[in-house]
């Protein structure tokens, strides 16, 4: 006869089986338990938001939602509980599902996934769920089977997906941040995306997990948001911007005043401020604000553009610039032919510029020269019924001086129209912008207040502020091209000119420098 266990032994029973049940109805519990073993001799640090992103893994596991994106700045734990905790959570009540884990790097995917592995493996795992074990002979580095019938498969964006047919599609981290930049690299990852990680595992109603920070407006995340459906979206950025947002869980923010920090035990506000000097504008913008794009700006800071008040009347115009940014295209699929008109006016003792239209659109070269010639013939300023003050239609046209203008250039010439072609040189998009900042800096750009909505421009140029907003991190880019390519002309041209601030020292200036400036649009 066994000698009956003392009271000691029945409490520590007790008390392992209440663990267990608790770790096995709750991935936050799960992952608080294991955590020694996912990150040996480091301390868990609790936080509302590691609650939140496990309450919507655990709506995917009871099928309330299929797919989820989750935005959250780097070091938050993101990859722990998605790609680590998460599957070995869910094989502990369901072994047969298959995971497929991908991220920009394979060896990434390879370390998420053998950290689960060890959980698996781990005394404390087997002795809560000795049912679940690696089946011999399939234990690899990139893929290893349940004796249960599920898997775990690592890969890499742009890697080997086909033939495979998971139930989990975990996407952690598909851009390299450094190569974000890179219109090529980003293209790369959303062709895998959408044509081979998208048809896997749709038989069995495959659920997709996308984790990842924000590093442009069309990485995986902006593609998702902007042209799919179906997705759940979790966004928490580094400091509260007071956006209100909920999911059908309900509000999931518990953050209330503005700045407010999202993991101060981790993230204190030096680190912060550290971080965002290591990053830059952009970086923090994206990876910690999870908005590709610095609120007022990166390179284009748009609140120094003006409100020209809509119950003023316009000023008086002496010169009106067109500026073009064609594509020669009806295809969608890359930035539209893009069309600005400022027109320059004395104010305050200097000379200012003011959108009087802009609108973009994909246009064939027919429908495009149309629409040019029909432009030239607007008229803007001036007053009704009075002769000395007549309206005045544009002065000169832009058209920059690549394959797509050239040939419009020409027949606009031929008709009497007065276009020029603009020479970037070697100037890229961002050079010019870095060239046309300076005026804007200055003051002197003005748009047209709304007359609806005080305070506010009117709503075809906002789209043009929002496009300069978001530059580089835009999806398009035609209005910024349109912006700069005309503010450098206006000022090569003497049209426009950024106040002269005096020398602290008069005899520190340069006289021997060359002053006369060459015109190379001409």
């Amino acid at each position: 006869m066994n000698a009956p266990l003392s009271p000691a032994i029945m409490l520590d029973f007790v008390r392992r089986e209440k663990d267990r049940r608790l770790a096995q109805r709750s991935l936050m519990a799960f992952t608080r338990q294991s955590f020694d073993i996912i990150e040996p001799g480091q301390a868990f640090h609790d936080n509302w938001h590691l609650h939140v992103i496990a309450e919507h893994l655990e709506a995917i596991t009871r099928g309330e939602i299929r797919n989820l994106v989750i935005n959250i700045p780097p070091g938050c734990m993101k990859s722990i509980l998605t790609s680590v905790a998460w599957p070995a959570w869910e094989w502990a009540n369901n072994q047969a599902i298959r995971i497929m884990g991908a991220s920009y790097g394979a060896d990434l995917s390879i370390r998420d996934a053998s950290k689960t592995r060890d959980i698996i493996t781990s005394d404390w795992y087997q002795e809560r769920w000795p049912e679940v074990q690696i089946k011999p002979g399939e234990d690899q580095k990139t893929k290893y089977a349940l004796t249960g019938g599920g898997w775990r498969m690592a890969t890499s964006v742009g890697g080997r997906a086909t033939g495979e047919h998971p139930d989990r599609k975990i996407v952690d981290d598909p851009h390299n941040a450094k190569q974000a930049e890179s219109e090529a690299e980003r293209e790369s990852a959303l062709t895998w995306f959408d044509r081979t990680l998208s048809t896997r595992g749709e038989s069995r109603g495959a659920s997709t997990v996308v984790v990842m920070q924000r590093l442009h407006e069309r990485d995986v995340t902006g593609h998702i948001l902007a042209d799919l459906t179906g997705y759940t979206h979790v966004c928490i950025p580094m400091e509260y911007d007071k956006v209100e947002r909920k999911t059908f869980l309900g509000s999931y923010d518990p953050r209330k005043t503005k700045g407010e920090l999202l993991w101060p035990d981790m993230f204190n506000s030096e680190s912060v401020e550290r971080l965002k000097t290591l990053l830059g504008s952009y970086g923090a913008a994206g990876q910690l604000a999870q908005r590709p794009n610095p609120i007022g700006g990166g390179i284009i800071k748009t609140e120094n553009f003006r409100l020209w008040p809509a119950t003023k009347q316009l000023p008086d115009l002496f010169y009106i610039v067109q500026s073009y940014d064609s594509a020669h295209t009806e295809s969608t699929q890359g930035d539209p032919t893009g069309c600005q008109v400022w027109g320059i006016f004395e104010y305050e003792g200097s000379r200012h510029a003011l959108l009087l239209d802009c609108w973009n659109e994909h246009l064939g070269y027919p429908a495009l020269k149309k629409r040019v010639m029909d432009d030239w013939q607007a008229r803007y300023g001036g007053e009704k019924d009075n002769i000395m003050k007549p309206s005045r239609r544009a002065d000169i046209i832009l058209f920059e001086n690549k394959s797509s203008g050239i040939s419009i250039l020409q027949d606009l010439r031929q008709s009497n129209i007065p276009a020029v072609a603009y020479n970037p040189g070697k100037a890229d998009k961002i050079a010019r912008a870095n060239m046309a900042t300076p005026l804007l800096e200055a003051g002197v750009f003005w748009v047209l207040e709304s007359a609806k909505n005080k305070g506010k421009p009117r709503t075809w140029a906002q789209q043009f502020l929002d496009q300069l907003e978001r530059f580089p991190a835009a999806a398009h880019d035609e209005m910024v091209d349109c912006w700069s390519q005309a503010t450098i002309y206006l000022k090569d041209a003497g049209h426009l000119d950024i106040p002269v601030i005096p020398d602290e020292d008069p005899d520190e200036r340069d006289y021997h420098r060359p002053q006369n400036r060459s015109n190379p649009y001409g």
